[in-house]
């Protein structure tokens, strides 16, 4: 009966955290505009949108816990956008756009001395010389360069199926869900990239639609 009752300076065991092995490694890959946030930046963003109530807003619920969740247990995390460095030239003012945006969307939900998600570091030609987890390229190419990128960092190969399916991609755009599963990637809605997309678009993916296989 005693058993029963812990003893009043016994701490309670917590459970060991559980590590993926290298070859049990997921890289996740998810897309900013309308996946991580509910409204779309148009990748562009200045005045009462850069405010941190409105960020804070505009980030689905979830996510934070989500990506804390699978790099607490050794997988991998990038963000893949189509917004540009440069679109920051349209607009008069100060302005955020590509690297920068998401990097400061990033540092108000995750806490300023975050170090989840790091920039590319470039030279004074502009030329990425340190790679970061935040890739924010406006190719338009279904994100081929985005998914080439991760590939070179993580070593993983191509034409290897099994490396592929280590890919999980979360991403609202239909076109490019379609592209990585026909590299072999895995998508959250396995054989319907329109419903992928869909299920990545919905303001509660994080807190209602994210499978759980997807996670553990």
């Amino acid at each position: 009966m005693f058993g029963l009752f812990r003893k009043k300076n016994e701490k309670p065991q917590m459970p060991e955290t559980r590590k993926v092995t290298a070859e049990g490694r997921r890289v996740y890959i998810i897309d900013f505009d309308r996946t991580i946030t509910i409204l779309h930046t148009g990748a562009l963003a200045y005045g009462n949108e850069l405010e941190p109530t409105f960020i804070r807003k505009n980030v689905k619920k979830g996510f934070v816990e989500f990506v804390k969740k699978v790099t607490g247990v050794g997988h991998r995390v990038y963000i893949a956008s189509y917004s540009d460095d440069a679109n920051v030239g349209m607009v008069e003012g100060e302005a955020l756009s590509g690297h920068d945006l998401v990097k400061y969307y990033m540092d108000l939900v995750f806490g300023e001395n975050q170090t989840i998600f790091t920039l590319p570091e470039k030279n004074g030609a502009s030329e990425i010389i340190s790679a970061g987890n935040i890739i924010a390229n406006n190719t338009q190419d279904y994100k081929k360069y985005h998914l080439h990128r991760v590939l070179n960092l993580e070593g993983l190969e191509q034409d290897n199926p099994e490396h592929m399916k280590r890919i999980y991609l979360i991403e609202d755009d239909e076109d490019v869900v379609r592209f990585f599963m026909e590299k072999g990637c895995t998508v959250l809605v396995p054989y319907s990239a329109s419903r992928s997309a869909d299920t990545a678009a919905t303001k509660t993916l994080f807190t209602s639609y994210m499978p759980e296989w997807f996670v553990n």
